[in-house]
C-alpha cells in the first residue's frame, strides 16, 4: 500500500525522518490513528475544525467524532479526515474522541481533552493588563525618553494609574506563521533567509513558535527558547503545495502564547487569498480582540490575492496595535521586518489593574496619550475582560 503523499510530507518534516521509512514503519506497526485537531491546548469557541490522520490513509473508511459523548461530526474516505462542528460561547473544558472505522473491520479509537477557555483574554481586575505604546514625533521618529509621568492612560474614558515599563524589561513571546501554499513557490527560498534573519536579530529572552500553513495549519513549534530549533524548522519545510487558510493559521498562532505577561506577537506571511479556513472573520477578529497579542501581517505580491489578504485583515492587526504591509516584491521581506523589529525595540509598556471590577466579557476601550499632543501614539485599542465562571 503506498502511504498519502501529502501527510508523508508533512510528517517527515515534523518528525524529521525520511518519508520512505515513515510510510514503512507505519505499515510494520499496523493502522494507526491521530488526533491533530484540535490539541489539548484549543479552546472550544465558535466554529472549530475536527481532524485526524490514520496510517495508512486508505485503511480507514470513516471518521466518526465526539464531544463530551455526543456526535459532532463525521468524515469518509477518501482523507482529509475532517469536519467542523459549532462550539458556541461556551469556554468550558471538552473531550473529544475520534473513531476510526477499519475497511478491514474493527475500529480505532484516540482522545483528547481541551483547554477549559479561551487563554487570549486578560484577567480584569486580578490580573495586570499590559499595553504596549509605541510614540513617534510628526517627523516619524520614535521618541524613547518619555517618563511615566508623559503619558495618559483612559479605560472607558476613566483614567488609570500604569506602570511603566521598556522593552528589556518585558519578555517577547513571538510566534511566525509561514505561508508555503503552491502560490508561495518562486518566494520560500528568500523568505526562508528573510526569516532566520529576522530570528537572529530579536531581542533576548524570547519565546519563540512557528505556524507554517497551507490549506492545513501544522504548529511545528511551541514555546521553545532555542532560536537554532526554530531555524532548522523553517530550514525543513517542504515545496510549497496546496490551498490557503490564512484565518485558521492567525487563531492556531494566537494559542501558541503563554499565559504569563509577555510582550505577544504574531508574524504571519502569506501571498495568497483566503479559501480553506473553518474560521469565520468574525470569529477571528473576537479571538485578536480579547488576546494581549500584537499582529503584524506581510502580504506578498502585487495581484489582487495579496490585496484582498491586506483589505481582510489590516483592520485586525490595527485593533491588536499592529499593522499590514503590503510588498510587491519577495526582496523587500528584509526591509519590512527591520521595520517590525525596530517597533519591537521602541516599545513603551503600560500596565495597570483596571478600576473597573465588573468581569462580564465585555470590551473595554483602551486610550493611551501623551501630554504633548505632537506625538503620535499607536496602541492596541482595546481588551475582552474575562468573565467570571
Amino acid at each position: 500500500m503506498e502511504p498519502n503523499v501529502r501527510s508523508c510530507r508533512v510528517l517527515a518534516v515534523c518528525m524529521a525522518i525520511p518519508c520512505a521509512l515513515a510510510g514503512s514503519e507505519a505499515q510494520d506497526a499496523g493502522p494507526a490513528l491521530a488526533i491533530v485537531e484540535p490539541d489539548p491546548r484549543s479552546a472550544f469557541v465558535g466554529v472549530v475544525r475536527m481532524r485526524a490522520e490514520v496510517t495508512p490513509a486508505d485503511a480507514v473508511e470513516s471518521v466518526d467524532f465526539f464531544v463530551d459523548g455526543a456526535p459532532a461530526c463525521a468524515a469518509s474516505a477518501p482523507p482529509p479526515f475532517e469536519c467542523s462542528w459549532n462550539a458556541g460561547d461556551g469556554a468550558g473544558a471538552r473531550v473529544v474522541r475520534a473513531v476510526a472505522r477499519l475497511a478491514a473491520g474493527g475500529r480505532l479509537v484516540r482522545s483528547v481533552r481541551t483547554r477549559g477557555r479561551p487563554a487570549a483574554l486578560f484577567r480584569a481586575g486580578t490580573s495586570v493588563v499590559l499595553v504596549p505604546v509605541m510614540v513617534r514625533d510628526r517627523r516619524g521618529r520614535f521618541v524613547d525618553d518619555l517618563t511615566l509621568d508623559d503619558f495618559e492612560l483612559f479605560e472607558d474614558g476613566v483614567r488609570q494609574a500604569p506602570s511603566l515599563f521598556r522593552s528589556a524589561a518585558v519578555p517577547l513571546d513571538l510566534v511566525l506563521a509561514i505561508d508555503f501554499s503552491s502560490s508561495m513557490t518562486a518566494a520560500m527560498g528568500s523568505l526562508r533567509f528573510a526569516a532566520r534573519q529576522f530570528l537572529g536579530a530579536l531581542p533576548e529572552p524570547a519565546r519563540l513558535g512557528l505556524v507554517t500553513f497551507n490549506d492545513r495549519v501544522f504548529v511545528m513549534a511551541r514555546q521553545e527558547r532555542n532560536r537554532a530549533v526554530i531555524a532548522r524548522a523553517i530550514d525543513a519545510l517542504p515545496e510549497p503545495f496546496g490551498g490557503t487558510a490564512l484565518l485558521d493559521a492567525l487563531v492556531h498562532a494566537l494559542e501558541l502564547h503563554g499565559d504569563d505577561q509577555a510582550h505577544r506577537v504574531v508574524v504571519l506571511f502569506s501571498d495568497g487569498e483566503d479559501r480553506n479556513s473553518f474560521s469565520a472573520v468574525g470569529s477571528v477578529e473576537q479571538r485578536i480582540r480579547g488576546s494581549q497579542a500584537t499582529v503584524y501581517v506581510i502580504a506578498m505580491g502585487r495581484g489582487r490575492a495579496a490585496g484582498r489578504a491586506e483589505e481582510l485583515l489590516g483592520p485586525l492587526t490595527r485593533a491588536s496595535g499592529g499593522r499590514s504591509f503590503r510588498i510587491g516584491r519577495v526582496d523587500e521581506v528584509d526591509e519590512v521586518l527591520e521595520r517590525i523589529r525596530e517597533r519591537l525595540r521602541n516599545r513603551y509598556f503600560l500596565a495597570y489593574q483596571s478600576s473597573n471590577p465588573t468581569r462580564d466579557g465585555a470590551w473595554r476601550h483602551i486610550d493611551v496619550r501623551t501630554k504633548d499632543r505632537r506625538h503620535v501614539v499607536t496602541a492596541r485599542e482595546g481588551y475582552a475582560a474575562e468573565p467570571a465562571f
